[in-house]
């Protein structure tokens, strides 16, 4: 069960990253610092995700 919990925690983790991206990369001024930020998170969200599976 709590394997479950931070499997659903990682994914709502990486979704929100994602989005949150895409956002910065369609805004006009670009924060690069934010940016990859937010691809750090999303990669290291997917490397607990994949090593739960």
């Amino acid at each position: 069960m709590p394997e479950l919990l931070l499997l659903i925690a990682w994914i709502v983790v990486g979704v929100r990253c994602t989005l949150r991206f895409a956002r910065l990369l369609n805004s006009f001024a670009k924060n690069w610092m934010e940016v990859l930020f937010h691809v750090s998170v999303v990669i290291i969200a997917l490397s607990f995700i994949l090593g739960l599976i």
